[in-house]
């Protein structure tokens, strides 16, 4: 009887515990007085908590939604968890309970965070709103809303309090402008509006890792800087992803400096974050060459001085422009170490040791910043990778790239696109094309914008051999094969909005009378024909492009196939003038906006 008693109780555990398949560590949070690390399960639903002197996850705290981003208060008291999606919380856990004691309310996948110096106020950037939330924590809940440029990942605070800077994920421009690229936007504190927003390198993308120089006169920002505005016929020595660090002088809010972390011959692949030790050197995470680079900030600012006071020569670099082109500049001021996880994500400094999650790993690495065996601090079990799985972690890695420049993830973050235009090869040169969204790709066939390829699976396999420029057994394309089928659409942070203002569904109505409808329809909005709207230049002149699946169309932008539209208004008035890609040239304005909500929706 007590034997099946147990099996009961056994029994009763497995089916009414929650199966964790990963648990995919993230952000980092350390107690330095208790030498605990408490790391983000971001696949796991938990906290863990480690303790430093065993290596060993002595207790986990069980949340409600994925978390994104932790952070500890400076008291190490209480501990901040971002967490979800659409339905986006903070956290707020009583560390000597481990317990949530209260949930916040936040915007659509609340990321980074930051605390104001005071400790009363909590910045939460939402990606999806592309806002920055301010949390009153004496009255537990948001009282502002910032907005911000496109997908607010990273969040820092100057040494003085005053400013919060906001690294905003991608470009927000038409990809044929001047200049394409991210930018950082700075919030003053005392007021909490935007003082002014910073735009990097032309090409700078997926910008995520920022961080303040202990002085405040820096910021520290690492992105892919990519070379959009050249055919993409070589990898050899950069010529398609680069990957860059960039110095914003914090005195005028201005571009200072920016300088490749990549070898002449060997890419730094997929910068993600950064943390700056008190000896002033800067760590790096390098996702997708699964790397620890550490540069000597110092020595990399007295070169960088001496070149623009003409102290320095360099028969490279002349100006600020090529000194972003050049592949040996900072060589003298950085070390990269090769780590046992895979793709590095999140990474902090602590007692001469940078502790580093790795997104497919089970562990933490604790490299000692001056040499030395690193320490590895055990998190827990996960099942066997499967194809799934398996394809995720190729999609991310550049090993498989010749002279490991770029992965797929640098032109498609997430299996998305990275809002620039791209000179391939398959239809000819001098033609760029936007990046596309792979989302549902292995169901809308043909792909490519001028569904050059019939299928998704024979897109992957010439995406290896011509962008990555290697060859890869069949199994790591079927990988990323099952990768990409798995994916599955974000709800739109419009839905609200469109719920609210337009209860008579008259942006639907106008989609379908606009004669929308005719060609985005069916379960992922594209009848898979390929047309001429009449947006063809140049070579392109008059020639039949693929209809696009609308899916997630609000998070895609810019549009056309070569991305001269930075909104769907746009897409509708400035680049529609005569009809041909849907009845819109005679709605009202109160028509269009309803389109154009209805749309984003999708």
């Amino acid at each position: 009887m007590k034997y099946l008693t147990c099996l009961i109780l056994l029994a009763f555990s497995l089916l009414f515990t929650p199966e964790v398949k990963y648990l995919s560590p993230g952000s980092i949070a350390i107690d330095e007085k208790q030498s605990l690390v408490y790391t983000a399960l971001t696949t796991a639903k938990s906290i863990a908590i480690m303790d430093i002197a065993s290596g060993k996850t002595t207790a986990q705290i069980m949340l409600e939604q994925n978390p994104n981003s932790i952070l500890l208060s400076p008291d190490a008291s209480t501990l901040y968890a971002s967490t979800g999606d659409a339905a986006g919380t903070v956290n707020v856990i009583n560390l000597s309970r481990k317990k949530v004691k209260s949930t916040i309310a936040t915007g659509h996948t609340p990321e980074g965070m930051a605390l104001s110096a005071d400790g009363n106020s909590l910045y939460v950037a939402n990606r999806f709103s592309n806002t920055v939330s301010v949390i009153d924590l004496k009255k537990n809940k948001a009282v502002t809303t910032i907005p911000v440029i496109r997908e607010p990942r990273s969040l820092c605070i100057t040494p003085d309090g005053k400013t919060i800077a906001v690294a905003n994920f991608l470009p927000a421009q038409a990809s044929t402008a001047n200049i394409v690229a991210s930018q950082i936007t700075f919030i003053d504190v005392a007021t909490n509006t935007v003082r002014t927003n910073v735009t990097l390198a032309n090409g700078a993308q997926s910008l995520t890792g920022i961080a303040c120089s202990p002085d405040g006169r820096y910021l520290y920002a690492v992105h892919l800087l990519s070379r959009f505005n050249v055919p993409i016929t070589q990898l050899d020595r950069g010529w398609v992803n680069t990957n860059a660090l960039s110095i914003i002088d914090l005195k005028d809010n201005s571009l200072y400096a920016t300088v490749l972390l990549d070898d002449v011959d060997h890419g730094a692949a997929n910068p993600y974050s950064i943390c700056i030790d008190e000896k002033g050197k800067l760590h790096i995470a390098l996702s997708g060459s699964h790397e620890l680079m550490t540069v000597d900030l110092e020595g990399l600012h007295n070169s960088i001085t001496a070149l623009f006071e003409g102290k320095k020569k360099d028969a490279y670099v002349r100006d600020k422009e090529d000194l972003s082109s050049s592949l040996s500049f900072a060589s003298p001021y950085k070390k990269r170490v090769a780590l046992k996880g895979r793709s590095p994500r999140e990474l902090a400094y602590f007692a001469g040791k940078v502790y580093i999650s790795s997104r497919f790993s089970t562990f933490l690495e604790a490299i000692p910043v001056e040499g030395g065996q690193p320490d590895i601090l055990t998190l827990g079990t996960e099942a066997e990778p499967d194809g799934i799985r398996r394809g995720e972690l190729a999609f991310c890695d550049a090993s498989i790239c010749y002279q490991q420049w770029q992965s797929c993830a640098s032109c498609h973050p997430e299996g998305r696109a990275d809002g620039l235009n791209w000179d391939q090869q398959n239809d000819g040169l001098g033609n760029p094309k936007n990046t596309k969204s792979l989302l549902y790709s292995h169901v809308t066939p043909p792909c490519m914008i001028t569904g050059i390829r019939e299928s998704a699976e024979l897109a992957v396999r010439n995406g290896i051999l011509h962008t990555l420029q290697t060859r890869q057994p069949e199994t790591l394309a079927v990988d990323i094969d099952d990768y990409l089928k798995n994916l599955s659409s974000v709800e739109s942070p419009y839905l609200k909005e469109y719920r609210k203002k337009d209860s008579k569904q008259l942006g639907k109505k106008l989609f379908e009378q606009a004669g929308c409808a005719q060609c985005h329809n069916g379960q992922y909005f594209t009848d898979m024909t390929k047309y001429d709207v009449g947006s063809g230049d140049a070579n392109d002149a008059g020639r039949p492009f693929d209809t696009p699946s609308l899916t997630e169309i609000w998070r895609t932008a810019p549009y056309l196939y070569d991305g001269r539209a930075a909104t769907l208004q746009e897409v509708f008035t400035i680049y529609n003038s005569d009809d041909k890609h849907g009845f819109t040239k005679k709605l009202s304005k109160e028509e269009l906006d309803a389109l154009v909500l209805y749309v984003n929706t999708l």
